[in-house]
């Protein structure tokens, strides 16, 4: 082989190592570029997870307590109806009582008051 036929290959095995280095860091860049977008789509898509996860959670919460006031005044209603016929019963009960005792013993007395006059 003539010199210049090695010359000529050295100079192609150069240009392909060129080109290969070239190519890796072209590579590398575009690596880099994509890792660099990726991490930035987590971070905005992370904020956006967070922003939604506030939102939903303040609207559970408001929803809870608004659930939480509803079922406070069901009860409280309904507490306040039991304690109305409670008393009620509890009236009821006391008269009952008052007229048997008054039936048992009141006009006992009374009928012993009269025969005692």
């Amino acid at each position: 082989m003539s010199i210049k036929v090695i010359d000529y290959i050295k100079d192609i095995e150069v240009q392909i190592e060129y080109s290969r280095r070239e190519f890796e860091e072209t590579i590398q860049f575009i690596e880099n570029n994509l890792r660099k977008e990726i991490d930035e789509l987590q971070r905005v898509y992370q904020a956006d997870l967070n922003d939604y996860t506030e939102m939903k959670t303040s609207e559970l919460e408001a929803r809870l307590a608004l659930e939480e006031e509803q079922l406070t005044q069901e009860f409280s209603q309904k507490k306040a109806a039991l304690e109305a016929q409670f008393d009620q019963h509890k009236d009821q009960i006391v008269d009952r009582i008052l007229k048997e005792v008054l039936n048992q013993y009141g006009y006992r007395q009374n009928e012993e008051t009269d025969t005692l006059s």
